[in-house]
């Protein structure tokens, strides 16, 4: 059978529709799934059940990779500015992440493991790097820098713990 050309169009659309592909303007966000709002590069994975990713980039050339596994990780990012990079580890249940970065190529890296671990990062300025390492139960971490090229840093192996570091 010999189709005519004006009808291949209608036909590769309706192969494409019946295979599935998709286009992430096609994407609509559901409360499941992460959300992505706008920005330059983030990476998700996620293993487990209700894990909660929010990422808003604004700029240019911001990275986000983010980790999720187990159940009921949060982590809500927003990056502005420019060349800001955050690489996210959570491992276990109920963590909470907050990361905020303005400025210029500010980095920021946090591994949670455990239960009902806090953490939180704001930097702003440019060249400023955060550390922060959480293994154990119910852990609280804060950093917040400003200026240039600052470096912070909480490790917390335990329980119960609260830590909170200001660089200005």
């Amino acid at each position: 059978m010999v189709l005519p050309t004006r009808n291949l169009k209608w036909l590769a659309l309706g192969l494409m529709v019946l295979s599935g592909v998709c286009q992430a303007g096609d994407l609509k966000p559901e409360a499941r799934y992460a959300s992505i709002t706008t920005g330059s590069v983030a990476t998700i994975y996620q293993i487990g059940s209700y894990n909660q990713t929010h990422i808003d980039q604004s700029a240019t050339a911001q990275t986000v990779i983010q980790n999720q596994t187990g159940t009921h990780n949060q982590s809500v990012i927003s990056q502005s500015g420019n060349g800001n990079y955050l690489n996210a580890l959570q491992n276990g249940q109920d963590n909470g992440l907050a990361v905020t970065q303005s400025g210029s190529y500010n980095q920021a890296f946090t591994t949670q493991t455990g239960v009902s671990n806090q953490a939180t990062v704001v930097q702003s300025g440019a060249y400023n790097q955060a550390f922060v390492n959480q293994n154990g139960v119910g852990n609280q971490a804060s950093i917040v820098q400003s200026g240039v090229n600052g470096t912070a840093s909480i490790t917390q192996n335990g329980n119960n713990m609260n830590a909170s570091m200001t660089r200005r």
